[in-house]
């Protein structure tokens, strides 16, 4: 069993190598969607995050399976139970490969159906058909050897798959931007990405068995009548939770290609990929505590299980205020310097986009203690009313007032469903106490980063700078000291931040 020490130490480890993953993965992104666009342009752009978003609506096969084996794996690591363990991987490997299956059969069912999907085909050299089935082999061919990654995360390794992610996304990205500026072929290109993502899944899976030589062994063993009953419950109640998830990030680019048009899913997507990359990196910090979460909630009190749920709260907070602070600052001159001024939105629609990415970067304590304590068949209806009126009110609104209403239809869906039941759930089925404390401390939360976003962005339009780099610079001091300033006076007393201030200090001086 692992004690509060060693669960410190491997979410470190797992932290330091999820930022590593993530900071590579991030440069190389920008590299290479800016020769993306250069050598191919803004409809294949379109094009590509369109067939993205079909694929991540299609992977609703996997929708809570990862979820609940990794779930079910942490008694059997914490014990040692060899038996066990082999149970639950030969179910996963089966599993995995039958959605491997699914998700090529039903991707490739709808190729008659993408001269509906897409309005207006763009004007590029390649058959589309052909393009979209490269994009379902790469989906597909991901779950090939994965079951072997996610062991590693239930037992806390996931710095193992760090080492073997930071290696492979640089050489990918390399090979990416040389078959871009020497080809300037988009096949290509997607083979490249199909080849490494399977090489990826094959190393992994090496590693995997070289640290638990238990995972090569051919053992085919089923799960026992208890353990599958309590394994399909879970994976019922997660499909639906997971499928809010896939509906609120899957479908936008669906319904702007459908009702808009290609290019201006291009245009989102260059706006969507600075968010996402600064979510998924920032996620690596609560990715990284998931297995230590579990086996806290597995040995730990209720008021315990607060206790740290309170500082992770604070610390995303924290995090978040910076985050939204920058993006609000500097999100548009960036995009001037990067693309121009032909691929910009209006201030309302960056507002919109920063408010969305700034509620579900605040809702990841809240997902990490759900899912670490096994409440996955309560509320399990919540994800499926989300995903009715994000529906509903993206395809009314953009028809009204294009591209904004899309992401007014996450915004709303978000804020009349998980904002405040999924907390409330948390409190009462976890903590056993009223969430109304933390209703009222997400409000001063939300007005904490709206006074730093307002602050930054007056100061910096008081400054006579011309020169948009400069512009940015400044902005980003601005972003940097206002909302760290900022909390550091309101909160410094309180015992959230000196729990982080003692947690980042033990880190300076290796104590974990």
């Amino acid at each position: 069993m692992a004690d509060a020490n060693s669960r410190t130490k491997n979410t470190l480890l797992n932290t330091i190598g999820g930022f590593a993953v993530k900071i590579a993965t991030i440069l190389m992104a920008f590299i290479t969607r800016t020769i993306f666009i250069k050598t191919l342009g803004i409809q294949y752009a379109g094009v590509s995050g369109v067939f993205t978003d079909i694929l991540v609506v299609l992977s609703f096969a996997e929708m809570g399976i990862g979820a609940a084996i990794a779930y079910a794996l942490y008694k059997p690591i914490a014990d040692d139970d060899e038996a066990a363990i082999a149970r639950f991987m030969n179910a996963y490997r089966k599993i995995y490969t039958a959605i491997a299956g699914v998700i090529l059969g039903l991707g490739l069912c709808l190729i008659p159906l993408l001269g509906y999907i897409i309005k207006d085909v763009p004007d590029i050299i390649e058959d589309i058909r052909l393009i979209y089935i490269l994009y379902v082999l790469n989906t597909a061919s991901s779950y090939l050897l994965i079951y072997k990654t996610a062991f590693l995360t239930a037992a806390q390794k996931d710095y193992l798959v760090s080492k073997v992610k930071i290696v492979i996304s640089l050489l990918k990205a390399a090979a990416e931007c040389v078959c871009l500026l020497i080809f300037r072929n988009f096949i290509v290109y997607l083979i490249i990405g199909i080849a490494f993502q399977l090489l990826q899944n094959l190393i992994v899976a090496r590693v995997a068995e070289r640290e638990y030589p238990i995972l090569k062994k051919k053992n085919r063993q089923p799960l026992e009548k208890k353990e599958k009953t309590k394994l399909i419950a879970d994976i019922r109640a997660l499909f639906l939770y997971k499928v809010s998830g896939t509906v609120l990030n899957g479908t936008d680019s669906l319904v702007i290609s459908s009702f808009i048009g290609t290019p201006a899913v291009g245009v989102l997507g260059n706006y969507n990929l600075i968010t996402n990359q600064i979510y998924s990196l920032v996620m690596q910090i609560f990715s990284a505590t998931s297995a230590s979460v579990g086996n806290l909630a597995a040995t730990s009190s209720p008021e315990h299980q607060e206790t740290v749920f309170n500082k992770m709260l604070f610390l995303c907070f924290w995090i978040y205020c910076f985050c939204a602070t920058a993006l609000w600052t500097l999100l548009t001159p960036f995009m001037l310097v990067w693309q121009g001024e032909e691929y910009l939105f209006s201030g309302a629609m960056v507002a919109l986009l920063i408010t969305d990415f700034w509620m579900k970067g605040m809702l990841s304590p809240i997902s990490q203690f759900r899912t670490s304590n096994g409440l996955f068949t309560q509320g399990k209806y919540r994800p499926l009313i989300m995903a009715i009126i994000n529906i509903a009110v993206s395809i009314f609104l953009v028809k009204l007032i294009g591209i904004t209403g899309v992401i007014i239809g996450t915004i709303v869906s978000r804020l009349t469903t998980q904002l405040w039941y999924d907390p409330y759930l948390i409190y009462k089925r976890v903590f056993r106490k009223s969430v109304l404390g933390y209703y009222l401390k997400y409000v001063v939360y939300i007005a904490v980063t709206v006074g730093c976003c307002l602050l930054s962005s007056f100061l910096l339009n008081c400054l006579p700078i011309e020169n948009l780099y400069l512009k940015v610079l400044i902005g980003f001091g601005f972003a940097l000291v206002i909302p760290n300033a900022a909390i550091v006076l309101l909160y410094f007393r309180t015992t959230e931040f000196r729990g982080i201030v003692k947690l980042v200090s033990n880190v300076i001086k290796r104590k974990v």
